[in-house]
């Protein structure tokens, strides 16, 4: 702090603007810094101004040089070249997201006739230039400010309208970003697929698990409803972009019809479990109040189970629950049968059941997404509107993501995965059926895998 070096400069006129000498400046930068630590004023804005007041005089400096490679030494100018010094001029110039005044030296160029035309400096050019401020400006568009609001934290660098316009621009290259990734680079064992609804639209989204315990958002589609034709897209294009599993994929999904369709056909020994906490909500649906406090105690249970055995325990102590008080529960539930366990039913470790048993991983990755287009209230269908600001809401989410809870117990999953479907097949239906539900044939095969 003693030379000056880590100081700041004190508020107040830009001593720094027409300064013919660099060394001059910095003098008088120090000495009224060395002021403004004796006025005990505010040391970090203080120290704010005073790297502003660096930067311009550093540019002032660069623009005397690049006049004097033109027009010669100020005590020796060339009187007969082709420019000629011109006094100086009110400028700006952009930089850390604001707009700063600067003193910017001007030079004429002569031309045939006696005519003369302004010349431009490059250094003041570079640096009165928006670019440098984009990034910023865009950043903060992502953390959820608007472009008016961008217009006043930048101190009127850029209008909303500008601002508007570089978001369009901005948002466009988050959907390569996104789409260009190679996903034959990582090795993933697990796949959740679910939909966000904005108004008349369904973007349908897919993320990946990978075999470390990481999340990756792998890829979305525009559509109308979470239909098979949607679902069916979003899995041919991760195919074709490298998504791959060795053995059998795990995909968590919350028991639509249509996206068990779409997974099965393209991974034929897939995996399904049903998402728990979708399930509860569906039995309330169909349950008195007073029933809720016990249904979701046997859904607990049944969340806390390990293994096969006791996971089908939990499912029979469910069933027999519901059988006593809604028909209607009770076909909701054998509607998805063992699809609710089939965790379970590969025998791994119950710390796996908090981040595998439900689609809470990716509802999580949505609810943000939903914080990130909040401002939005039209949505242009003749655009790419909803694709940019999915990419971009999608990939801020990400930066977000951390490992799934129990990680470290992921080898014994990835252990049951890599047997033959047949093996795993086998061993879920090592206790019949009647030992579950007494339903309807039509029932009972309803957890049956789809076919293709």
């Amino acid at each position: 702090m003693a030379d000056g070096r880590l100081n700041c400069h004190k508020a107040g006129p830009r001593e720094g603007n027409n300064q013919p000498s660099t060394m001059k400046t910095r003098g008088k930068l120090k000495e009224s810094v060395l002021q403004g630590m004796k006025a005990g004023q505010d040391t970090e804005r203080v120290f704010c101004d005073y790297m502003r007041d660096s930067i311009r005089a550093t540019l002032w400096a660069l623009m005397q040089e690049e006049v004097e490679a033109h027009c010669g030494v100020s005590h020796r100018p060339e009187v007969e070249g082709r420019y000629r010094r011109a006094g100086s001029d009110d400028g700006v110039f952009y930089f850390a997201g604001r707009k700063e005044a600067v003193k910017r030296p001007r030079v004429r160029e002569r031309l045939s006739g006696g005519r003369e035309r302004e010349k431009v400096l490059e250094s003041y050019q570079s640096a009165r230039s928006q670019k440098n401020i984009v990034e910023e400006v865009m950043a903060m568009v992502e953390e959820g400010v608007s472009a008016r609001g961008s217009q006043r934290v930048t101190g009127k660098a850029m209008s909303a309208s500008e601002v508007s316009r570089q978001w369009v621009r901005h948002s466009a290259t988050r959907i390569e970003e996104l789409r260009g990734r190679d996903l034959s680079l990582n090795e993933y064992f697990g796949l959740m697929l679910d939909g966000v609804f904005l108004k008349e639209t369904v973007v349908l989204v897919a993320l990946g698990i990978k075999k470390d315990g990481s999340k990756e958002v792998l890829d979305f589609r525009v559509g109308s409803s979470e239909s098979y034709e949607v679902a069916r897209s979003l899995c041919s294009g991760l195919l074709e972009r490298g998504f791959q599993v060795k053995g059998r994929l795990l995909a968590v999904l919350d028991g639509a019809k249509a996206l068990h369709k779409a997974v099965k056909e393209f991974w034929r020994d897939a995996v399904i479990q049903d998402c728990l906490i979708h399930k509860e909500r569906n039995l309330h649906g169909y349950l008195r109040k007073s029933d809720h406090s016990e249904c979701s105690r046997l859904v607990k249970r049944l969340r806390l189970a390990q293994g096969a055995e006791a996971g089908r325990e939990a499912l029979v102590a469910l069933r027999k629950f519901l059988k006593e008080r809604n028909a209607a529960a009770l076909a909701s539930l054998d509607e998805a049968g063992e699809r609710l366990i089939a965790l379970h039913l590969l025998d791994v470790p119950a710390t796996l059941n908090v981040s595998l048993l439900s689609t809470n991983l990716i509802e999580n990755a949505l609810h943000n997404y939903r914080r990130q287009t909040r401002r939005v209230t039209r949505w242009d269908p003749r655009s790419n509107q909803v694709e940019r600001w999915s990419a971009t809401a999608l990939l801020w989410a990400e930066r977000g993501f951390r490992k799934i809870k129990g990680f470290e117990d992921l080898p014994y999953l990835l252990s049951a995965l890599a047997k033959p479907a047949s093996d795993w097949a086998h061993a879920g239906s090592s206790v019949p059926a009647s030992s579950l539900r007494s339903a309807p044939a039509s029932q009972e095969t309803a957890s049956t895998p789809l076919a293709a």
